[in-house]
């Protein structure tokens, strides 16, 4: 690849396997609530079912094997994988999946989960009235995935999903998940979009407290929220689908410049030093604007005068940002300038596999050999492997060891 440093991918997705929640959930407790794979026919098509209605589709996963087994584009790109037998296994097999980084070149992966705050949230789809049936689904999930990543726990990192609807909850299940061995959270970074309060009402401190005890970072993934804005009936009929695909994507990386500026004047990050934040699968390109103009309205409108926690010092919304927030890349090419902004300890690398837009082998070698042209030796292997090692608190010195 250019270089013979080693690769963390820090955004990548498990499909969840059909068994997830009915192999660990109860069905006397629980029922039909109980999320399952069906064929459903009028849509020609395996669906996640609840209560025997279909909610979304068995997986993001756009990887099919090709004729030597290894994973290739679908012929149905860009739409997603119709039912489990076609997907390539390494989008819900961990062993499969290890094979595939060996053969990309990728010594450990952050994985991320499909139906929870990631696109369509599974959890909330039995109503407000279910939020124990929530909990406990979202338990089955974060259990389910550190027996996943087993295998290799240094390799597939597992993160945990943070209940966020129940604050007492989510304490109990970060503890939980932190003594079992979880390398990070997950949770949304738009509560109010699920009607929950704001980011910067202190309701969220005793969360925000334990993740910090805990030492794991806390990664709000791109999309989530109300997606109905970007994507319905009238869009699709006018832009068509590949158009709306374009758009909204683009779009959605916009809207995590929104959820970093309310993290940034939320205060949080000046009450909860030790707290690190990721912006995931947004892109970064938008970022050096976004502290540009927070730096420079700050120093105008003074927030100090109102908000204690940014009183008695000189820190700067990008002076936080610095301190405590991540961001990755994967299809863009940095320049010096962009390295300089944003931070060359703040900048991580993804290939968002096995989702539409992900990189395949060949395209993480160009996006290694040319997004990182204009930087040093040093600054890339910070992006590509040291950065996420230290956040996701791993090995530094055995990873030197396999350079």
């Amino acid at each position: 690849m250019g270089s013979s440093t080693l690769i963390i991918d820090t955004d990548t997705h498990i499909t969840e396997p059909p068994d997830l929640w009915t192999s660990r959930m109860s069905k006397s407790r629980w029922g039909n609530l109980i999320p399952e794979v069906k064929w459903v026919e009028e849509k020609q098509g395996e669906y996640w079912c609840m209560d025997g209605q279909p909610v979304f589709t068995v997986g993001t996963c756009i990887m099919v094997p090709g004729e030597d087994g290894k994973p290739v584009r679908s012929p149905r790109f860009p739409d997603y994988a119709d039912r489990f037998s076609s997907m390539h296994p390494s989008a819900y097999d961990a062993k499969a999946r290890l094979e595939v980084m060996d053969a990309y070149g990728i010594q450990a992966a952050a994985i991320f989960p499909n139906l929870g705050f990631v696109g369509p949230n599974i959890f909330a789809a039995a109503g407000p009235d279910a939020l124990e049936f929530q909990t406990a689904a979202l338990q089955a999930y974060n259990d389910f995935l550190l027996d996943w990543s087993s295998i290799a726990p240094d390799r597939l990192l597992s993160l945990a999903l943070i209940p966020y609807w129940d604050v007492d909850a989510a304490v109990a299940e970060i503890e939980r998940c932190a003594a079992a061995g979880h390398k990070g959270l997950v949770s949304t970074g738009k509560p109010h979009e699920h009607g929950y309060k704001l980011l910067a009402d202190r309701y969220w401190d005793p969360m925000w407290a334990a993740a910090q005890d805990a030492n794991l970072s806390i990664s709000f993934h791109v999309g989530g929220g109300n997606l109905s804005r970007h994507l319905n009936d009238e869009r699709t009929s006018v832009e068509g689908w590949r158009a709306t695909l374009a758009r909204l994507t683009t779009s959605f990386f916009l809207e995590s410049g929104i959820t970093l500026a309310d993290l940034l004047m939320s205060g949080v990050l000046a009450r909860y030093p030790k707290l690190r934040f990721v912006s995931v699968e947004s892109a970064v390109g938008w970022i050096p604007f976004l502290l540009e103009s927070l730096d420079f309205h700050y120093k105008k409108y003074e927030p100090w005068l109102e908000r204690p926690e940014f009183a008695g010092n000189d820190m700067l919304p990008s002076d936080y940002f610095h301190r405590q927030v991540y961001a990755n890349y994967w299809y863009e090419d940095l320049q010096p300038w962009h390295v300089a902004a944003i931070g060359e300890d703040n900048l991580m690398f993804e290939t968002d596999y096995p989702h539409q837009t992900c990189l395949d082998k060949e395209e993480i070698q160009h996006s290694i050999n040319e997004g990182l042209s204009g930087v040093s030796e040093t600054t890339k292997e910070k992006i590509l492997w040291r950065n996420a090692a230290s956040l996701f608190n791993m090995d530094i010195a055995k990873l030197e060891k396999l350079t």
